[in-house]
């Protein structure tokens, strides 16, 4: 009876062990590719004060987003490159990204708008850092970038970022 008690009692940390490698479980660990998600944001945000952007993440951890929404006037359009540095789900990131919109010269300054200016497009250069949570279905991001315009090289600061659905 001794002995049964103490193979019953060395089996038992056996059962611990056991780990599940179903292609399920496995999967949990790797983030959406295909994101979909609504952006809000400053005025030199990428894809506008409100809009959205499609976002798709590559086995290697770099991320390509486009997008597009309104500028306050006129319609924002926005390309940007992302490295995700992180595993699990949660992300810091580096964001290059390149804007313009519409209707607004956002590097004008107020001679330039005086002299007729204001209705040219403009474009900017950003460069950004923040954190995104990318996991199961789910996407959230927050970054915080410094840009310039083409038309005038003074130093700007945006913020944006957004919710979304994976596939």
């Amino acid at each position: 009876m001794r002995t049964l008690a103490l193979l019953l009692a060395a089996a038992l940390p056996a059962f611990a062990d056991e780990v599940d490698l179903t292609p399920r479980s496995r999967s949990a660990e790797r983030p959406p590719k295909l994101i979909l998600r609504g952006e809000a944001g400053s005025d030199f945000a990428p894809y506008g004060n409100v809009g959205a952007c499609v976002s798709w993440l590559t086995d290697s951890a770099v991320e390509f987003e486009a997008g597009a929404g309104a500028g306050f006037p006129g319609l924002q359009l926005g390309f940007a490159v992302r490295r995700l540095f992180g595993e699990r789900g949660g992300y810091f990131l580096t964001e290059l990204a390149i804007a313009g919109n519409t209707r607004v010269n956002r590097g004008a300054t107020d001679a330039d708008r005086f002299a007729n200016a204001a209705g040219t497009s403009s474009l900017w250069g950003s460069l950004g850092f923040g954190f995104e949570q990318r996991q199961d279905f789910f996407s959230f991001s927050l970054v915080g970038s410094l840009l310039s315009t083409f038309s005038n090289p003074t130093i700007r600061f945006a913020v944006h970022g957004g919710i979304g659905v994976g596939f």
